[in-house]
């Protein structure tokens, strides 16, 4: 018999948003400077880029606090939908391309740099390279620091999936409204369907 699973502090996932955060601020001063010294079309859209980076620390920044607050979380082994896969890998390729062409014929390495940095940060957070889906004492969080507390939710289910791999399809919302929705594997069904019953959300019929 498995032992239950056991919360704690989502280490890693708040890692890698501080490395986000410290990145992403770094490009965005980088690429500040860089439109300074192209100036004109080209500096104009390095400009553009840097605020496009300065926001993604934003996120990674909220993320990184909300995750250092929440205490110990059970880290949920979610993975993605098979075409959010194939999308982000070729994301990641074209943004790799890119960044590669600007880096050796361009001379743009401040854009090149977010390029590439863009692509890792996919690898992170759409091919769920670090734990995506964390549940707490009062809801669920993701590695975004978005929150989905119990209190808001009124019903779930759970959906097997056909395959080789045992994975379960969540679904949970208030009223017609879809408030989350999680592909999990199987093992964590039943930590998360008692965390939801014993916070009175109730199982959907179909």
């Amino acid at each position: 018999m498995s032992r239950p699973p056991v919360p704690s502090r989502p280490v890693a996932t708040a890692a890698f948003q501080g490395v986000t955060l410290l990145f992403f601020t770094g490009c965005a001063a980088w690429l500040v400077r860089e439109s300074r010294e192209l100036g004109g079309r080209p500096g104009m859209m390095a400009l553009g880029v840097a605020v496009a980076s300065g926001g993604l620390a934003l996120v990674a920044l909220g993320a990184l606090v909300g995750l250092l607050r929440s205490g110990r979380l059970l880290a949920l082994r979610s993975r993605a939908e098979m075409g959010t896969y194939a999308l982000v890998l070729a994301t990641m390729g074209v943004l790799a391309l890119v960044g590669l062409r600007l880096l050796s014929s361009e001379g743009r390495p401040a854009l090149a740099t977010f390029c590439l940095g863009v692509a890792g940060w996919l690898a992170g957070v759409g091919l769920h390279a670090v734990p995506a889906l964390f549940l707490g004492p009062t809801g669920f969080m993701d590695s975004l620091g978005r929150r989905t507390p119990f209190s808001r939710l009124e019903w779930f289910s759970f959906q097997r999936e056909q395959g080789e791999l045992p994975r379960v399809r969540l679904q949970a919302g208030q009223g017609t409204r879809l408030l989350l929705a999680a592909r999990l594997a199987s093992a964590d069904e039943d930590v998360v369907r008692a965390a939801l019953a014993g916070a009175g959300v109730s199982v959907r019929r179909r």
